[in-house]
């Protein structure tokens, strides 16, 4: 019995640590109930997309966000495909290591 939990735990932790962010960068705006991501490195000379993705009672955020900082985060959405922009996000992983 007891090998049966150990594993079921084991299966958990692993299942958890493997996923990836579905988008890592910077936050570019913050707005009442969204924020606007894009890239953290950037070419002065280069445009590059930005994703706005929806904030709700249920995201989980590892800690405030910080509208004026310019903040790297990992984000990630709800819903199928790869698409980000407009999409729920149910978890934001604030980098505290700038």
């Amino acid at each position: 019995m007891k090998k049966n939990a150990w594993i079921l735990l084991m299966v958990a932790l692993l299942a958890s640590c493997g996923t990836k962010p579905d988008f890592e960068g910077a936050i570019i705006e913050v707005k009442e109930n969204s924020i606007v991501v894009g890239e953290d490195t950037v070419d002065p000379e280069a445009s590059y997309p930005t994703y706005e993705v929806i904030i709700n009672e249920n995201t989980e955020i590892n800690e405030p966000i910080d509208p004026l900082s310019n903040e790297k985060v990992q984000v990630w959405v709800s819903g199928e495909g790869i698409e980000v922009d407009g999409k729920v996000a149910k978890k934001i992983i604030v980098d505290q290591n700038q």
